[in-house]
């Protein structure tokens, strides 16, 4: 029995599960960075689980986000986006025979840089700096990612007497089209809290960031 054929089976096999134990799921193609789930690409059914036996016997767990899914769509690639009842996955790895590696999200992000400043007399085409919110351009909104505690990374910028340490923080998600994160961007997340990316590395599996809280 030749590759494709076994490939087939498996996924076929897949589907069944999925048509049985999962749930509606839409699934999202991002093809611009802004607004990525403007308009589905596929539905189906989807089950989602930590365990790799899909035996179910818990949730997933705190702050670990990556889990498996058993699902029916039959196009899947790294960086699509997938919403199952009110909890939002973006795939992290596609490979023959296995089930798709997610990424369970709590947050939506936007992102913003710095862009030149034309009217600064003293430095004509010079670049604000990270802490500028009037200097901040748009370049990504509605993301989807998983923000959680982890080691900080070093943010440009002066360090202030007496300042606090800002808390450090991790941050995945998918690769977004046209969009290369860079050490001093924003990251805005929708739920309140503002980060600076200290330290951002792409992957075939998505970004990875290391962030540092702002603190006003």
């Amino acid at each position: 029995m030749d590759f494709s054929t076994l490939y087939r089976l498996a996924t076929r096999g897949f589907a069944r599960a999925a048509t049985s134990i999962g749930a509606a799921t839409v699934q999202y193609r991002p093809v611009s960075a802004l607004e990525p789930c403007a308009s589905p690409y596929g539905q189906g059914r989807a089950a989602f689980s930590n365990d790799r036996a899909f035996g179910f016997a818990g949730p997933a767990l705190w702050d670990v986000p990556f889990v498996y899914a058993l699902t029916d769509l039959p196009d899947l690639q790294a960086g699509d986006i997938l919403t199952c009842g009110a909890e939002i996955y973006f795939i992290a790895r596609v490979e023959p025979f296995r089930p798709p590696l997610c990424v369970l999200c709590n947050a939506v992000v936007t992102l913003t840089g710095t862009e030149a400043v034309q009217t600064d007399a003293a430095s004509p085409g010079g670049y604000a700096t990270s802490g500028d919110a009037g200097a901040q351009a748009t370049l990504a909104t509605d993301w989807p990612a998983m923000i959680r505690p982890g080691s900080g990374a070093g943010v440009p910028g002066p360090a202030q007497p007496g300042a606090i340490r800002p808390g450090g923080f991790e941050m995945f998600l998918p690769a977004i089209p046209g969009v290369s994160l860079q050490a001093a961007m924003w990251v805005q997340d929708g739920s309140g809290p503002r980060y600076t990316i200290g330290a951002a590395r792409s992957s075939p599996w998505g970004v990875r960031c290391q962030m540092a809280q702002q603190q006003v």
